[in-house]
């Protein structure tokens, strides 16, 4: 096997898998896990009011 040969072999190799990447991410309905992942750095965040009801409850 010369380098072309080698070189072919991994391009296609690549390629199948970047198909293989975006099957799996667009095509098989991931959306709610995407939803859930983008909505996750709002989980600990408190509401306004709760926030105020805690600082007067330590007054």
């Amino acid at each position: 096997m010369d380098f072309v040969t080698l070189h072919s072999i991994f391009t296609v190799i690549i390629f199948v898998a970047f198909i293989a990447l975006v099957f799996w991410l667009f095509v098989l309905k991931r959306k709610p896990d995407f939803d859930q992942a983008a909505n996750a750095i709002f989980a600990d965040e408190q509401k306004p009011q709760q926030k105020q009801q805690q600082e007067s409850d330590h007054e």
